[in-house]
This record gives structure tokens, C-alpha cells and sequence, in this order.
């Protein structure tokens, strides 16, 4: 794409994005580093790396800039704060966030509760049964597929009861209420027709619909794919435009929305014809993937993805004086994208909101830096990496994640689903707390980073104790290591073990039974001669 200089948001030609604008509002560049700027509105890092990180910027606006020209720049939430009074992510406090969403329990609604698959339970809030009316149905939606690696045949029945298991439980909402499960990635459109059928055949138009989730977990992007999707009225398509800049009147939230399409039979009918017809296209795409990844072994054609299309239009002329992004707006400052409520397509329509997000106290994401986050979070389909850990052996997981194996009879394997920027160290146990300190003033360890001032206040790590007791053929269960990913853990079978799991502060150390990747440990290759390390193996169960 080619590089427009722009000095502010109002000055970026969005005509330069792709067809998938729509999903990031400009586009983000992972691999740049961070500004040492701080955003003159909240005072975040200013970056490019990802619109979930705050202080982000377009990579169209940030790139290529100097210190002294981002200092008169503002993120891209605090440009929307200020000119459009629309929120972006917004964040609220654990004991606030009842109190926001307690008109839920008031009303005819239905639920989409979204959880991070690759950190559950750590991205599921807790909170959730009390905001809730006995019968209010629950869609619910583990987004970020697209992160984890089949490791078996019936890898998407067994990650759904894996998740339903654990939101009973975390919660303690009814099963019944829990009215359909859908496993989606909002980033490449995986599941996400297959949502808007359930939500139309399901919940049709009987009430308003509220996306529920933690931060990071995708909230906002499954949002922005619902409005371009035929879960939205289509004469407000065009008005809505994008979720992140349009702010709605009438709410005592100030929550984003859209009105959601009466399912009408027609309606119905046409959208059934369009699947089908796309339906050929899909086989065949899944084959193509399937052997390119057989050919390549590239993770890229593994990642689940799909297209979310649009069954119904309308002949409308695009107002770019009310976008932001357009070269023009910045001579219409006032004007911005407004639906009109009382227009007579729209006065009984049902409305699909858009939450703000809260931070789960078993999430460490509030304890890391811009750099930090984008190590931690990942990128691409996860690649497993195996170990061999023995008794009195300890494995650090970069510095935020520590897991010392004290009592067993035999080694166990461990199977690491994280990030692959974040190293592992492997040591005795009882010289562990001296390695922890001391390679935390080296490179070593990525995440935190080695800085004085950012090690200043870095908290402690904090343990707890976990059993697990092996199965044949398959890991015992995970041990979650919070926002930072999961072990999985294989002892011999039947064999008893005893490990301590550190994290900062303690935060977000489960253990989830069954393991949730349960047979990935069967994939790998040999172990590496020497090391504790073994061959990466086949990594994916692709089908046939």
C-alpha cells in the first residue's frame, strides 16, 4: 500500500486501505517499536503495533514521523473522545462494570458473551449471572480460534465443551440459559455466519442484544464484523460506517450500536440462497489450504478463516465530509455520521450494543508496557513447543511465568501455548529465585523489559501449588500461566505430581482439566539430542 504523509487524522486518505478497513481503522504495523511519546490526551506510549493496545495509532499516521512531530499528536481513542465523543475500548473498574450493564436485567435482551480462547478462564468475568435475568439467553462466542492448533479430529467439539464447562463454572450461569456456542475469529471471519444464523433462527428480533467481554478478548472487532454483515439493518450500513467513530444519542451508557435486520422470512430465504451459492467456494478453499499446508507446513494455512458477506444492499451515496479519516472532514469539523432513530425504518428496531470492556482480575495485562504486550498477546496461529522437565527442575515462561516440578516419580512433557517471543529458561529449582533475579537485569527474559525504571515496578511473582495426575496417551491437564498462555502437562500415566505455579502477584494461575489441547503432545517429534527440548512434529492435526 502505498505510503500517504499525513500529519493528523484528519488529513489520512482511508481511499489508501484495503478492502478490510473496516477491521482495524487504519493499519497496524506489529513489527515497529513503540515511540518513547506519550500521548498528550491519556499519556500512553504512542504506537502502531495493535488497535487493542492504548496509544495506538494508524501506522499511516505513526511511521516515518519524528519525536517532535508525535508530540503534537493524540491516540486514536482520545482524537475520537475529542472530536466525536465516542469512546474506543473503553475500560471500566471491576466494581463498576455491574452497575453499567444493570440495565440488562431490567429488559428483554438477549446475551453474546465472548471469551478469549487462548485466555480462559482469565478472560471470562465473573460477574456475569449478576447482571443477568434468570432467562436471558446466552450466545456464547470463543472468539480467537484462529490462535490455536487442531491437535485432534474432534478438536472443535472438545474446545466447545472444554469452554462451556468452564464459563458454568467460573460464573455459575445455568446451562440452560447458555442458548448456543460459537467458536468465531473475528479477524478473518471464522464462525461468524454461522453466529448470524443461530442469533436470526434463535433470538430473531425479540429484544436488543449486548456484547459482553473482558478486555482483548475481541468485542469490538466481532462488532465491527456484525455491522457489515446482514446482522445489521441495511439502510444503516452506510450510516453506521465504522464502530469505532460513530457515537449513538440516546443511551445512558454511551454505548456504540447498530439496529439490528428484522429476520423475515424473505430475508431469510435470500440469505439461505447467497450461503449456499458460497458454499462450493468454501469446500474448495478449505482443500487448497489444506494441501498447501501438507506442501509447505506453513501455520498460515492452518488458521481457520472464512468471508463474512452481505446478502442485502441499498443504492446510497457515501457521505465522506462525516469521515474522519477523509481528506475533506478536516473542513467540516461539526459534521459527523448520525442515525436518525426517529426515521420510520428505524423507531422499532431492535439494536445490537456494543459494552465497554472490563479487566478481569486474573488478567495481567494492566502490568505491562506497549513493547510488552505485543510480545506477550500473539500474533499468529500458536506453535506448540514441547519440553522435558524433570523433579527439582524449574522452566521460566520469559519472567512471567514460572513452573517448578517438586514431587514426581518420572519426568513429565510440557507443552507451552504462548507467544513465540517469549523465551523459556529451564534451571534447578533451587537455584531459581537467584536466576529469576538476575537475568531480570538482562535481556534474557523479553517480557518485562530490561529498563531500571520499568524494573522498579515490576511486582513480585506469586505461587501456588497444583496436582495433576497423568493419562494415557494424552496431558493430564493445563496449568494457565494468566493473560501470558497455558501449560499443558503430561505426566506418566497415572502418576501423581506436585508443581508450583508463579505468576505476578499471583494472577490468573488455574488449573483446567481436561487440557484443552489435550493431544498436541502426541504431534511433536523426538527430543533434540542434548537438550530438553523436542522437534516441533507435524504441530496440526489437519483433516484427512
Amino acid at each position: 500500500m502505498p505510503y500517504a504523509r499525513v500529519d493528523s487524522y484528519e488529513e489520512f486518505d482511508d481511499t489508501l486501505i484495503d478492502f478490510n478497513w473496516y477491521k482495524h481503522y487504519g493499519t497496524p504495523e506489529v513489527n515497529a517499536d513503540a515511540s518513547r511519546v506519550p500521548c498528550g490526551g491519556c499519556g500512553a506510549l504512542l504506537h502502531c503495533k495493535d488497535p487493542a493496545i492504548p496509544g495506538y495509532l494508524p501506522s499511516e499516521l505513526f511511521l516515518h514521523k519524528s519525536d517532535e512531530n508525535l508530540k503534537s499528536m493524540i491516540c486514536q481513542r482520545c482524537h475520537c473522545l475529542k472530536f466525536y465523543n465516542a469512546a474506543l475500548k473503553v475500560k471500566v473498574s471491576m466494581e463498576d462494570y455491574p452497575k453499567l450493564l444493570s440495565v440488562i436485567k431490567r429488559k428483554k435482551c438477549a446475551i453474546i458473551l465472548i471469551v478469549d480462547l487462548s485466555d480462559f478462564p482469565c478472560s471470562i468475568w465473573p460477574g456475569l449471572k449478576s447482571i443477568m435475568h434468570p432467562f436471558t439467553p446466552i450466545f456464547l462466542v470463543g472468539n480467537k480460534i484462529d490462535l490455536l492448533p487442531r491437535d485432534q479430529t474432534n478438536f472443535l467439539d472438545h474446545v466447545k465443551q472444554v469452554l462451556v464447562d468452564t464459563v458454568i463454572d467460573v460464573t455459575s450461569v445455568k446451562k440452560e440459559n447458555i442458548t448456543h456456542v460459537q467458536l468465531t475469529s473475528a479477524i478473518t471471519g471464522y464462525g461468524v455466519e454461522q453466529l448470524i444464523n443461530k442469533l436470526q433462527s434463535k433470538w430473531q428480533h425479540k429484544g436488543d442484544v449486548y456484547l459482553i467481554g473482558c478486555t482483548n478478548v475481541g468485542k469490538s472487532s466481532l462488532f465491527n464484523a456484525l455491522i457489515n454483515s446482514d446482522y445489521c439493518k441495511v439502510q444503516a450500513i452506510d450510516l453506521v460506517q465504522r464502530a469505532t467513530v460513530s457515537a449513538w444519542p440516546g443511551t445512558t451508557l454511551n454505548l456504540l450500536k447498530f439496529p439490528i435486520l428484522n429476520p423475515t422470512g424473505k430475508k431469510l430465504s435470500l440469505r439461505a440462497e447467497r450461503l449456499k451459492g458460497e458454499r462450493f467456494y468454501r469446500m474448495e478453499l478449505s482443500k487448497y489450504r489444506d494441501y498447501q499446508f501438507k506442501r509447505t507446513g506453513n501455520l498460515k494455512f492452518a488458521m481457520f478463516e472464512d468471508h463474512v458477506g452481505r446478502t442485502y444492499t441499498v443504492n446510497s451515496v457515501k457521505n465522506e465530509e462525516s469521515d474522519p479519516f477523509s481528506e475533506k472532514s478536516h473542513t467540516v469539523m461539526l459534521k459527523k455520521p448520525v442515525l436518525d432513530e426517529s426515521r420510520p425504518e428505524f423507531e422499532s428496531s431492535r439494536w445490537c450494543y456494543d459494552t465497554p470492556g472490563a479487566m478481569q482480575a486474573d488478567q495481567i495485562l494492566d502490568l505491562l508496557t506497549t513493547d510488552e504486550l505485543s510480545l506477550t498477546l500473539p500474533q499468529h496461529i500458536i506453535s506448540p513447543r514441547t519440553f522435558k522437565l524433570d523433579p527439582k527442575q524449574t522452566m521460566f515462561v520469559a519472567g512471567i511465568g514460572r513452573l517448578d516440578y517438586l514431587e514426581g516419580e518420572y519426568f513429565i512433557r510440557c507443552t507451552l501455548f504462548t507467544s513465540t517471543e517469549l523465551p523459556v529458561t529451564m534451571c534447578y529449582t533451587t537455584d531459581a529465585d537467584e536466576v529469576y533475579e538476575r537475568l531480570l537485569e538482562t535481556e534474557a527474559f523479553v517480557v518485562p523489559k530490561n529498563d531500571p525504571e520499568r524494573l522498579r515496578v515490576w511486582p513480585k511473582l506469586g505461587s501456588k501449588e497444583i496436582r495433576v495426575t497423568g493419562i494415557r496417551r494424552e496431558s493430564g491437564a493445563d496449568v494457565v500461566l494468566s493473560s501470558a498462555g497455558w501449560v499443558a502437562i503430561t505426566p506418566q500415566a497415572k502418576d501423581n505430581v506436585l508443581l508450583r505455579v508463579w505468576t505476578p502477584q499471583a494472577r490468573g494461575i488455574h488449573l483446567r482439566c481436561p487440557a484443552l489441547l489435550k493431544k498436541s503432545v502426541l504431534l511433536c517429534g523426538a527430543r533434540i539430542r542434548g537438550t530438553p527440548l523436542y522437534s516441533p512434529g507435524i504441530q496440526v492435526k489437519m483433516s484427512g
